[in-house]
């Protein structure tokens, strides 16, 4: 099975099917997304807070997560 064509319907319905390789990539993606979530939640905080120093800090981390995360494996492959 290749993980570039497994995607996140797959995912979904393979944890019904109580195929194993989606738990993995379930867990995966909660792993994935943990940080990411942090780094937003951490934005509304310091929002609320007005502490503008932090909160262009994670603005710039979530940016850098995202690239990464996202844009960078297009220009790798």
């Amino acid at each position: 099975m290749n993980s570039k064509t497994f995607g996140v319907n797959e995912v979904f319905s393979g944890l019904s099917a109580f195929n194993g390789i989606s738990y993995i990539y379930l867990g995966i993606m909660v792993l994935i997304v943990t940080p990411i979530m942090r780094v937003v939640l951490l934005i509304f905080q310091f929002l609320y807070e007005r502490n503008r120093l932090y909160f262009i800090i994670s603005v710039i981390v979530l940016f850098n997560m995202l690239f990464a995360l996202l844009l960078l494996p297009a220009f790798i492959s």
